[in-house]
């Protein structure tokens, strides 16, 4: 039996995140494949809080493994059965993994840092095989970097100008898509969890007591002492255009060669700017400094979703309205290299078949396998 991670995010409320999963775990129970649910932060809401429309619950059905924190338990339709208490807490209570028992509706709120949604993985692993998801949203993106990979929603409610979504979809690809550092097992190996500069032959030149390098001041301490032709600057955490700037200044005419490793791909993407961001990095790169990461985690498709909430002053009510829809999915398609679906129109078939063929073989703990 196969198991995957997955994380599903929508740009901005309304895009389309809910009904993508729901449709994917539609597909997974038409095929028989056992589902683990939860979320990254809250979701499950009946009503949107800003403009008052309907907005999908997800439906859970016998069998299905949810982890969800105590106070959403009572809200349930479903009937549950309480399989494990873990110690992440939640504005609503301890989260709890749970069986369903009888079919309903079901409110998840789960972990929102990275170290208590790797903790939830290896707990619901526990519980068998299947396709894991996290759902969330892209303003809590950060800890899908504990993910397999993420399938992104996004649509008319995140901006109604086709061509402005479609360029900025295209840089969440591209940052998703930035490569592996060409020495990732060395660096791995160290098992870094601050900023870190090494030299040439990967001895430690200057470190941070932080995950993230965020000051122009901070980047200019770390290479006080870089006399060596070649560094390796790793940044495990998140980072700043100022940083990077920073960066940009010191090496543009530099005979110096710089290789600059991101933790992953997933934490560049909670960049206040994103455009402004990957133009940074782009300059970066004219400025002869090598991008990589130490962890892909991969854009395993979009889908695009037509409509969007239209305020209406005269009534000062939202009422549902629609892009073109085949404009906004050619416009997508053309700048990026993943799929592109709209899961009203196309369903999730291929979707699952993308999550799939991520997959990798279930090993229960303490399983031993003799050739």
């Amino acid at each position: 039996m196969l198991e995957v991670v997955i994380g599903i995010a929508g740009t901005a409320k309304n895009t389309g995140k809910t009904t993508t999963t729901a449709a994917i775990l539609d597909e997974l129970r038409h095929r028989g494949i056992p589902i683990l649910l939860t979320s990254i932060g809250y979701d499950g809401e009946n009503l949107d809080n800003i403009t008052g429309l309907p907005k999908p619950r997800l439906k859970v059905t016998s069998g299905d493994i949810i982890a969800t924190a105590e106070k959403c338990v009572a809200t349930t339709t479903a009937k549950l059965k309480i399989l494990d208490k873990t110690d992440i807490n939640t504005p609503l209570g301890k989260v709890l993994i749970t069986q369903v028992l009888s079919p309903g509706l079901i409110v998840t709120a789960g972990p929102n840092k990275s170290t208590d949604v790797r903790l939830l993985r290896d707990l619901m692993h526990k519980n068998g095989p299947g396709v894991t998801i996290f759902d969330g949203a892209l303003s809590r993106i950060a800890p899908m970097a504990e993910t397999d990979g993420i399938i992104l929603a996004t649509g008319a409610a995140r901006n109604t100008n086709i061509p402005t979504l479609s360029i900025e979809t295209e840089i969440l690809w591209r940052i998703c898509s930035i490569p592996y550092t060409e020495e990732r097992s060395k660096l791995t190996e160290k098992s870094i969890d601050c900023v870190t500069l090494f030299d040439s032959n990967f001895a430690k030149i200057a470190s941070s007591r932080h995950s993230s390098l965020l000051t122009v001041q901070e980047t200019k301490e770390l290479f006080q002492n870089f006399n060596d032709s070649e560094g390796h600057l790793v940044i495990p955490g998140i980072t700043t255009e100022n940083a990077l700037q920073t960066l940009y200044q010191l090496f543009i005419n530099s005979k110096q060669r710089l290789f600059l490793n991101f933790g992953d791909p997933i934490k560049l993407l909670t960049a206040s700017n994103l455009a402004s961001f990957y133009r940074q990095l782009e300059d970066l790169s004219t400025a002869g400094i090598f991008i990589g990461v130490l962890r892909r985690v991969p854009l395993l498709a979009v889908t695009v979703n037509p409509f969007y909430p239209e305020y209406r002053f005269e009534s000062k009510t939202y009422v549902p309205n629609y892009i073109d829809f085949r404009n906004l999915e050619i416009s997508v398609k053309r700048k990026i290299a993943v799929p592109v679906y709209n899961v009203e129109r196309h369903g999730a078939s291929k979707l699952v078949d993308i999550i799939l063929a991520h997959a990798y073989r279930f090993e229960a703990p303490g399983t031993i396998y003799f050739d």
